[in-house]
């Protein structure tokens, strides 16, 4: 707990955040990305260089967005119907240095379930301690966010 209000304060958390969160994110992309980059792009040499480092380029912006906008979404939720009383920047900071345990998702079948279970247990422990809500509304918020996004991965 009190490395998490710790970090929340701490403005170059924000920024080794962000660079872990860039390490953990090029890692499953090029666990799950670049295979698949390959076997689709149809060409060699410095052609095919420059269309695996546009696609994991492209991969990492949208990983981004979707991350900004799962965070965005659970503080926002938190605020509006919790009464939450944290900054999505302090918030942010610690989610951020936490998110490696989306490399879960790399371990075969099981992945997918034990990454959602740790980033929903991380999610929790955040928003309780930074955005000052009750445990249980901090699942409800971290659970539910989740199940959509892991839905919306399930259907791809």
């Amino acid at each position: 707990d009190v490395s998490i209000r710790r970090a929340s304060r701490d403005s170059k958390a924000g920024i080794y955040g962000a660079s872990l969160w860039a390490i953990a994110a090029m890692t499953i992309l090029g666990f799950t990305a670049l295979p698949q980059m390959l076997r689709t792009i149809h060409a060699s040499g410095p052609a095919l260089i420059i269309g695996l480092g546009a696609g994991l380029i492209v991969g990492l912006v949208i990983m981004g967005l979707i991350t900004f906008i799962q965070l965005g979404l659970c503080h926002l939720i938190a605020k509006w119907f919790f009464g939450a009383t944290g900054t999505l920047t302090g918030v942010m900071r610690p989610l951020l240095l936490g998110w490696f345990v989306n490399g879960l998702i790399l371990i075969p079948v099981v992945g997918l379930w034990a990454s959602g279970i740790a980033w929903t247990a991380v999610l929790m422990l955040v928003f309780k301690e930074v955005d000052g809500i009750g445990r249980l509304h901090a699942f409800v918020i971290s659970a539910g966010i989740n199940a959509c996004f892991i839905a919306f991965q399930l259907m791809r």
